[in-house]
C-alpha cells in the first residue's frame, strides 16, 4: 500500500473524510497508479533477466582461448533530477476537489446526485448549488413540471425563491408556459400563492407573466377587484386594473360618482374622469347651474375649461 493510500485512510479514520469521498480518492488513486504502470515500458525492459552466452568453446573438442579481461566501466554521471510537473496530477486534482467541496458542506452523494440531473458540472457549478441552499429534490420536481434547467436557472430560482408549490399555483391558473425568467421575476415583485388564489377567484385566468407583475408592483388587490366585481363590467381586464390602481381610483370615488348620478360607469369612464379631476362636488355644481345629464365626455370638456 503506497504512502498516499495511507494517507487517505488516516484522514477517514480521522474523520476528515466521508466513507464515500476516500472510496472516491481511492478510485482515482488506483486510475493514475494504473495509467503510470502502462507508460513505464524501460522499467519492464531492465527488468529481464540478462542472456546467458555459449558454453566457451570455439570448436569440436577446442577450448575457447581465455579472452583478455575488459577495462571497468566508466560510471555514468547521475541524472539531473526531473523538474516539477506544470500540473498536480489528476489525483491531486481529485483531493482539491473533495477538500473544496468539504469546506463548503457539500458531501459527494450530493455531486452525484446534481450531476445526475444536471449533466458533467463542474466543482465551481456544484458548490453555487450548495451555497444556494438547492436541494436535489427541488431540482427533480422541477424537471417533472417539464423545465430543461441549467445550473444558472437553478442558482436564480434559488436567490430569489422560486417554489415548486408556486409554479403548480401557476398552473392551476392556466400559465403552463412561463418561463424560468417569467418565474424569477414574478416571485422578485410579489407575485405569490395569494395573489394567485385572489386572481383565480375573481375569474381573471387568461394572464401573461408582465401583466401579473404589472398588477403586483402597482398594488392590485382584493378589494379593487371586488369593487370592479360589482361593478359588473363585462370588458375588465389586467391592464384596466393595473391603470385603475395606478390613478387611485379607489372605492369610494366610485361611490362619489354613483352618489352623483353615474352608477353604470365602465372602467375606462372612471379612469378618464379620474385621471382629469372631475369630483362629486364639481358634478353637483354643474347641475346647480342648469347642465344636469351631461355625459362622461361633457363632464370633462367643462372641467378641464374651468380649470385653466
Amino acid at each position: 500500500m503506497n504512502t498516499e493510500r495511507i494517507q487517505v485512510l488516516e484522514i477517514l479514520a480521522m474523520g476528515k473524510l466521508t466513507v464515500a469521498e476516500a472510496e472516491l480518492l481511492l478510485s482515482a488513486l488506483a486510475e493514475s497508479e494504473a495509467r503510470e504502470a502502462k507508460s513505464a515500458p524501460e522499467a519492464l525492459k531492465a527488468a529481464e533477466p540478462p542472456v546467458v552466452r555459449g558454453s566457451g568453446f570455439s570448436g569440436v573438442g577446442m577450448p575457447e582461448p581465455p579472452r583478455p579481461p575488459r577495462p571497468p566501466r566508466v560510471p555514468r554521471p547521475p541524472r539531473p533530477p526531473a523538474p516539477p510537473r506544470p500540473s498536480r496530477g489528476r489525483r491531486a486534482d481529485v483531493i482539491d476537489e473533495v477538500i473544496r467541496l468539504r469546506n463548503h458542506g457539500i458531501e459527494a452523494a450530493y455531486l452525484n446526485q446534481m450531476r445526475a440531473m444536471l449533466g458533467d458540472i463542474d466543482i465551481d457549478e456544484v458548490i453555487a448549488l450548495g451555497i444556494h441552499g438547492i436541494e436535489p429534490k427541488f431540482v427533480r420536481e422541477m424537471r417533472d413540471l417539464g423545465f430543461d434547467l441549467t445550473v444558472d436557472d437553478v442558482v436564480q430560482m434559488g436567490i430569489h425563491g422560486v417554489e415548486v408549490s408556486f409554479v403548480r399555483h401557476t398552473r392551476d391558473l392556466g400559465l403552463d408556459h412561463l418561463t424560468v425568467d417569467d418565474l424569477v421575476q414574478m416571485t422578485i415583485h410579489g407575485v405569490d400563492d395569494d395573489m394567485i388564489a385572489m386572481l383565480k377567484k375573481a375569474g381573471l385566468t387568461d394572464l401573461t407573466a408582465d401583466e401579473l407583475v404589472q398588477m403586483s408592483i402597482h398594488g392590485v388587490d382584493e378589494e379593487l377587484i371586488d369593487m370592479m366585481r360589482q361593478m359588473n363590467p363585462t370588458d375588465l381586464s389586467a391592464d384596466d386594473l393595473t391603470a385603475m390602481s395606478i390613478h387611485d381610483v379607489t372605492a369610494e370615488f366610485v361611490a362619489e360618482m354613483k352618489a352623483a348620478g353615474y352608477a353604470d360607469l365602465s372602467p375606462d369612464d372612471l379612469l378618464r374622469l379620474r385621471v382629469h379631476g372631475v369630483t362629486g362636488d364639481y358634478i353637483e355644481k354643474l347641475r346647480a347651474a342648469g347642465m344636469d345629464g351631461l355625459s362622461v365626455d361633457e363632464l370633462i370638456e367643462e372641467y378641464i375649461p374651468a380649470q385653466e
